[in-house]
C-alpha cells in the first residue's frame, strides 16, 4: 500500500499491527475442550469477534455489523455450553408450561390463568435441585424498555407500575448470576415462580432461569426450555423466543386443539421459517384435547383440517411428516390423573371436580374412574410424546448437536464475509481519497466553485427576466386602463 502522506501510513501500519496482535493472542479454549472440531470452530470465531470489536471497526457501526457481533457471541455461547435444547414455544396460554410439568411429572413451571412464563426458563439434570438466575444488563434492559414503550404498550406499563417494579430495578440489573439450592420440590417451585411469574416484580429484570433437577430423566446436556409467548406484549421477549427457535435442536410448538386460527397459522409459519430448513425438528403439539366437546371424535375431525394446512410448503410439505410430527395431548388431565393415583387428589379437592367434568365427556361415571383409569391416561398421550422425544429427538443427540454447530459455523462464515466485504469497500474508498494530491483536491474544489457560480449566474439572469416581465406587464396594464378610461 503506497501512501503520499507518511503520517497516514504510520497510523495505518500501527493499526494493522494492533489487529494482528488481536488475532494472534491466545484463546482460552478450556470451555471448548468437549469436542476438538468445536474447539477449532470456536477459536476462529473468537479471533474474528476480537477484531470486529476493535474500536476502528465499531466506529459508525451499521446494523449488519451489530447483528453479526451478536450472532458470533451466541455461537461462542453455544460452543461453551454444549446443550441439546428442546424448546417449548407457542402463543400465550397455549399450554407450554403445563406440558413441561406433565413430562417432568411434577408441577414446577407456573401455570396460572394469567400469562405466566415471562422469563425464559431451562430445566436440566443436576446433582442437586437448584435455581440459577441470570439478569439483564443495563443495555439489555434499555432495549427491552424501548420495545415495551415503542407502541405505548399500556398492559406492560400498567403492570410494571402496579407491581412497583421500578423499586427493584437497581437491585437486579447487572447483578451477578444468583444461585439458590432448594431443600425440596416445594421450595424449588416457589423459587421458580418468584423469578419467572408475570405477577412477580423481579421477573422484569430476569434474563434467564436455569432449573437444576436431580430427577430429570434425560441425558446430561439435554435441556427443556419454557419460552415467553410468541405473542408476548413486549416484542423484545417474543424475539427471545424466535431466536431460541433458530438455536433449538428440536421445537415443540404448542397450539390449542380447538383453535387453528389465521393468527395461529401465521405463528406456525414463522416457527417453520426460523428452523433454517430443518422442518422435521418441529413437533406440532395440539394441546388441551380434553376441552373439546367430544374429545376423541372432535380431534379426529380437527386432525383432518389441520393436516390440510400443515402439509403446505410453508410447513411440513408432506402428509407423511404431518402424521409423524402432529401429536395431540391433554397434559393437565395427565397431571390430575397422576395426582389422583398418588393419593394427592381427594374428592374434597376442587381439582377432582375438573376430573369429573372430563369423565362426563367420555361417558365415564365417577365410580368407574379406577376401572377406566388406564384408558383415560392413554388418551392424554403424554407417555406417547415422551417416548417420541426419547426415540426420535434425543436418540442421536450428540451427533445432531455437532451437526447443528457445524451449520451455525457456516452461517457465521457467510455473515463475516458479507460484513468484511462491505467494510473493505468503505476503507478502500477512504484510502483512495487519502492518496489524492493537493492539486487534485484543489481542482475538485475549483470545479465545485465553478458549478456554484454557474447556478448563481442562472439565478441572477432568471431574476432579471422576471423583473422585465413584471415591468412589461405593468406597462401594458396601464395602457389598457388608459384606453378604457379615454373611451368613457
Amino acid at each position: 500500500m503506497d501512501f503520499s502522506n507518511k503520517d497516514v501510513e504510520s497510523e495505518y501500519l500501527a493499526k494493522v499491527e494492533q489487529i494482528r496482535q488481536l488475532i494472534d493472542a491466545p484463546v482460552d479454549n478450556k470451555k471448548y475442550l468437549w469436542d476438538l472440531t468445536v474447539e477449532a470452530y470456536a477459536k476462529k470465531i473468537e479471533q474474528v469477534s476480537r477484531v470486529l470489536g476493535d474500536e476502528i471497526l465499531t466506529e459508525d457501526e451499521d446494523s449488519d455489523s451489530k447483528t453479526l457481533r451478536n450472532e458470533l457471541k451466541a455461537f461462542l455461547s453455544r460452543c461453551s455450553s454444549p446443550e441439546f435444547q428442546i424448546a417449548f414455544v407457542g402463543t400465550i396460554k397455549a399450554g407450554k408450561s403445563t406440558l413441561i410439568n406433565a413430562l417432568l411429572n411434577y408441577e414446577l413451571a407456573s401455570t396460572r390463568v394469567t400469562p405466566e412464563t415471562a422469563a425464559l426458563t431451562k430445566f436440566k439434570h443436576a446433582d442437586e435441585d437448584s435455581v440459577e438466575i441470570t439478569f439483564y444488563t443495563s443495555d439489555e434492559w434499555e432495549q427491552l424498555w424501548k420495545s415495551a414503550t415503542a407502541t405505548a404498550n399500556s398492559v406492560f406499563i400498567k403492570d410494571y407500575k402496579n407491581l412497583n417494579a421500578d423499586a427493584e430495578k437497581s437491585k437486579w440489573l447487572n447483578h451477578d448470576v444468583h444461585k439458590i439450592i432448594c431443600p425440596d420440590k416445594a421450595a424449588l417451585k416457589a423459587e421458580i415462580e418468584r423469578w419467572t411469574s408475570s405477577k412477580s416484580p423481579v421477573h422484569y429484570f430476569v434474563k434467564e432461569v436455569s432449573v437444576g433437577l436431580k430427577e430429570f430423566d434425560m441425558p446430561d446436556g439435554v435441556v427443556f426450555i419454557d419460552t415467553p409467548g410468541l405473542n408476548d406484549v413486549v416484542e423484545f421477549r417474543s424475539d427471545i423466543t424466535r431466536n431460541y427457535i433458530k438455536r433449538a435442536n428440536a421445537v415443540l410448538m404448542c397450539v390449542k386443539s380447538d383453535s387453528l386460527t389465521g393468527e395461529e397459522l401465521k405463528t406456525l409459519y414463522r416457527v417453520f421459517d426460523n428452523t433454517m430448513g430443518k422442518v422435521h425438528k418441529v413437533y406440532v403439539i395440539a394441546t388441551q384435547t380434553d376441552t373439546l366437546n367430544e374429545p376423541k371424535k372432535d380431534w379426529e375431525k380437527q386432525q383432518v383440517e389441520w393436516t390440510k394446512y400443515l402439509e403446505d410448503d410453508n410447513c411440513y410439505r408432506t402428509p407423511e411428516l404431518v402424521a409423524k410430527n402432529l401429536v395431540p395431548v391433554s397434559a393437565y388431565l395427565y397431571t390430575l390423573l397422576e395426582e389422583y393415583r398418588a393419593g394427592r387428589l381427594t374428592e374434597d379437592d376442587k381439582r377432582f371436580f375438573q376430573v369429573l367434568a372430563v369423565l362426563s365427556k367420555f361417558c365415564v361415571r365417577a365410580d368407574e374412574l379406577n376401572q377406566r383409569f388406564d384408558e383415560l391416561k392413554e388418551f392424554t398421550n403424554i407417555k406417547f410424546l415422551y417416548s417420541k422425544i426419547q426415540t426420535e429427538v434425543i436418540a442421536k443427540y450428540k451427533s445432531e448437536l455437532l451437526d447443528d454447530i457445524a451449520k451455525a459455523y457456516e452461517r457465521c462464515q457467510a455473515a463475516i464475509k458479507k460484513v468484511i466485504s462491505a467494510k473493505k469497500q468503505s476503507q478502500e474508498q477512504i484510502l483512495q481519497d487519502s492518496k489524492k494530491s493537493v492539486e487534485d483536491i484543489r481542482r475538485e474544489r475549483e470545479q465545485k466553485k465553478k458549478e456554484l457560480e454557474d447556478v448563481q449566474k442562472d439565478n441572477r439572469e432568471l431574476d432579471e427576466y422576471i423583473k422585465q416581465l413584471n415591468a412589461a406587464t405593468e406597462k401594458r396594464v396601464e395602457e389598457l386602463v388608459a384606453q378604457i378610461t379615454g373611451a368613457r
